[in-house]
């Protein structure tokens, strides 16, 4: 017999879980996937986790503000609850699909008028649950009938039994409420809006009532919990509050939307720009990787240095260095010294289109399980997290993001909803979810889908919603729309500066960053030529004619003289002073230019030494000497030892991906799987009870025509059967099984002691009997 009670009625939520369909059990394995991992033998087990503090924290985490005000309401109830008084204690609000939210994911069991909670739910919700204080008996424990006594005197009842009954009245409560004057009023309502705790110093003191807190205490209206700390018990907050739950809000707030003009285009932009910025980061660091910190990470000058080579904030260059690294772009290598350098992944990405290396990133945001706004935040030791470092991780950021987008997905295309609303829908969400970040999160997010081009102007973009709802092939399609042509010309101005009014052809990017500088960026990038950079491309194999010809064919406008004449003096001067090693030396068919650099006094760390009129030597690597020279405003060049000109052509760094370990995620189980898994819980729980009885027949021998007539009877009604069976061993067994099928000498049936389909001899069976027999 069932262990429910004789009404029908279950007495334990294992009762109840028994007593549910199989799509409803799944359902439950499905909302709380941690319950199915691994699949519990049996249903005694499944209710056992489904009572673990951890599954209900985690449970709790996707109920929404009215469903958890409702579960707090049960709470406060402290024993079962009606239906009827959980509607009064939330103003009378339909509650029905709350309840039922409730009662599918079983933290609340029961019929409608006996509700109870998981016991774990208590121990979670804590002991102030909907910031109401504990029951007076509670808050008294610590006291003795002595220490009550006066306030027992005070109120006029006898003793401690005598307060505990007055608190349970209402009515003789309110008649004691009415006594409070209007200071003593305004601190009762203060802690009964939460939380009920409030600092007082020598609360246990007894002594004149010369205050409003004084008065609370010696009516008993505030308990003191210790010298410094005062309570206001429940049944004074509940009736002190004009809502016994406080602001109760059944149905989710309303987002504070606008819709802004020219939202995709504004994202589009962001896009074209984030990819730049992040090919021009990384081909910094294939040329001049950065080092890896011994804790991890990258450094901070590393990092002030990435910021102003893509012309951004720090901010936004951890962001774009951890996404690169997320999309498998970046890591460190396998030396001794790591350093920080693009992975071979990067060279294809480089050579796909931009909206396609787009969406390369956007994913790796969209997976990342770090949150690059910790960067520059001290934690716990007191030590500022850096990029790439281990302080950054946070396993739940992909989930958050999907939510926070979420939110943008579900609102009218080209609507833009403002942050403060977004974090306010998502509190109500899950007020549970987020920790100690909950506020901050969802404005990440947002911050950062707008830098990265998900959004513009806070509206989600057409693009990065295929992207969330479709393929990357569809996004790249929708963006590459947006963007503008790549161009093949400039516009040189006579300041030396070259405009690019839009995004360059990657050949003429490219050689245009060998020649000038980045000076500002946005809706045109403005290039600098400066003596420094023409050297540059000189030092990396390029001639004076090289450059005249590629200003000359890439520019719209006329080339001003003063651009010509940098470029033919700084050739000019470029390689008279050779450098080669012996440590160094330097060489120069000008004895005059020789003799001015052996007399310049910064030049005398180099411990200069003349050994012929075109002759010097010098006890510093010849990379020092190039440096100090070209500080000195020479155009020095190295050379092999044959004499031949040395070409300062960086050759691209790369480091193999590092194998990742695969990111934990909870599970969710798909129809078919938790389907098998109801089945597998059904069968596991028949096996358990069943064990616990012993079967009477199975133990003697039956006939071989009564056992196969008694089988093909089971089979046909599909019922569950005690056989006896020898297996090829000799042992003997008892065991509980659904025959299937029975013929040829076989019965095919379902064991509920494996869990599994099998066969089983007839020969071998040498008992049955039917399941019932053994309650």
């Amino acid at each position: 017999m069932s262990s429910a009670a004789i009404d029908g009625s279950p007495r334990s939520l294992a009762d109840e879980l028994r007593g549910w369909p199989d799509d409803r059990l799944a359902r439950l394995l499905q909302a709380r996937p941690d319950l199915a991992a691994p699949i519990p033998p049996d249903l005694g087990v499944l209710t056992a986790r489904a009572g673990v503090r951890l599954s209900v924290l985690r449970a709790l985490e996707n109920v929404d503000a009215f469903t958890l005000a409702l579960l707090e309401g049960l709470v406060v109830r402290e024993t079962t609850t009606s239906y009827a008084d959980l509607a009064d204690l939330v103003g009378g609000h339909d509650i029905a699909a709350a309840l039922d939210r409730l009662r599918h994911l079983a933290l609340v069991w029961g019929e409608d008028d006996a509700l109870h909670v998981v016991g774990a739910v208590r121990e979670v919700l804590g002991s102030h649950p909907a910031g109401l204080g504990r029951p007076l008996a509670a808050c008294m424990a610590r006291h003795s009938d002595r220490q009550l006594e006066p306030v027992a005197t005070a109120v006029g009842v006898d003793g401690v039994t005598g307060l505990v009954e007055l608190f349970a009245d209402r009515s003789r409560l309110q008649l004691l409420l009415d006594k409070a004057g209007r200071e003593e009023r305004k601190v009762l309502e203060t802690l009964a809006a939460g939380p009920p705790l409030g600092q007082v110093r020598d609360a246990l003191r007894v002594g004149p009532v010369d205050s409003p807190i004084r008065w609370l205490l010696a009516h008993g209206l505030l308990v003191a919990i210790d010298n410094g700390t005062v309570e206001l018990p429940r049944e004074v907050g509940l009736l002190v509050r004009t809502s016994p739950l406080g602001d109760v809000r059944p149905t989710a707030p309303d987002l504070e939307t606008a819709t802004p003009r020219g939202s995709d285009g504004a994202a589009a932009h962001a896009a074209a720009d984030v990819v730049a910025k992040t090919e021009g980061l990384l081909e910094m660091w294939s040329a001049e990787p950065p080092g890896v910190l011994r804790a991890g990470g990258l450094g901070v000058r590393d990092l002030k240095r990435a910021a102003q080579r893509i012309d951004a904030s720090e901010q936004t260059a951890a962001l774009l260095i951890e996404v690169a690294a997320g999309a498998g772009l970046v890591d460190q290598s396998p030396d001794f010294d790591p350093l920080w350098l693009p992975t071979p992944a990067y060279d294809g990405w480089v050579g796909m289109p931009t909206e396609l290396r787009w969406t390369v990133l956007a994913r790796g945001w969209l997976a990342l399980p770090r949150l690059p706004r910790l960067v520059g935040e001290r934690g716990d030791r007191d030590k500022a997290a850096a990029p790439l470092g281990p302080d950054v991780d946070w396993p739940a950021a992909p989930a958050e993001r999907r939510r926070v987008l979420g939110v943008l997905l579900d609102a009218r295309p080209g609507t833009a909803a403002t942050a403060d609303s977004v974090v306010a829908l998502l509190r109500w969400r899950a007020p549970r979810r987020g920790g100690r970040l909950r506020e901050s999160l969802p404005r990440w997010t947002l911050e950062e889908a707008e830098t990265l081009g998900l959004t513009g102007r806070g509206a989600l973009s057409s693009y990065a919603r295929d992207l969330l709802t479709g393929t990357d092939r569809e996004a790249a399609r929708a963006l590459g729309a947006l963007l503008p042509d790549l161009l093949d010309h400039v516009l040189v101005q006579p300041d030396l500066t070259v405009v690019a009014p839009g995004p360059l052809e990657r050949d003429l990017a490219r050689e245009l960053a060998v020649v000038a500088d980045v000076e500002s960026t946005g809706g045109a990038t403005v290039y600098r030529v400066s003596e420094a950079s023409v050297r540059r491309a000189l030092d990396a194999g390029r001639a004076a004619s090289d450059l005249h010809e590629l200003f000359r064919s890439r520019s719209r406008t006329p080339i001003p003289q003063s651009l010509t004449y940098l470029v033919d003096d700084v050739a000019r001067r470029h390689g008279r002073l050779r450098v080669g090693t012996a440590a160094s030396y330097l060489r120069c068919d000008d004895e005059a230019l020789l003799t001015e650099v052996l007399a310049a006094k910064k030049a005398s760390a180099l411990k200069l030494r003349r050994l012929a009129p075109t002759v010097v030597t010098s006890a510093m690597p010849v990379g020092e000497v190039l440096d100090v020279l070209r500080s000195l405003g020479y155009a020095p060049a190295a050379e092999a030892a044959d004499g031949a000109l040395l070409v300062a052509a960086a050759v691209p760094r790369r480091t193999a991906l590092r194998p990742r370990p695969p990111r934990r995620t909870e599970h969710v189980l798909e129809e078919e799987q938790a389907g098998l898994a109801v089945t597998a819980l059904r069968a596991g729980d028949v096996a358990a009870r069943a064990a616990r009885r012993t079967p009477a027949t199975p133990a003697s021998r039956t006939s071989t025509a009564d056992t196969l007539a008694f089988l093909q009877d089971a089979a046909r009604e599909r019922r569950q059967v005690w056989i006896g069976y020898v297996d090829a061993q000799g042992r003997a067994t008892s065991r509980v099984v659904e025959p299937r099928s029975v013929e040829g000498g076989f019965v095919a049936a379902y064991d509920y002691l494996r869990g599994e389909d099998r066969t089983f001899a007839v020969h071998r069976i040498t008992g049955v009997a039917p399941v019932e027999e053994g309650d």
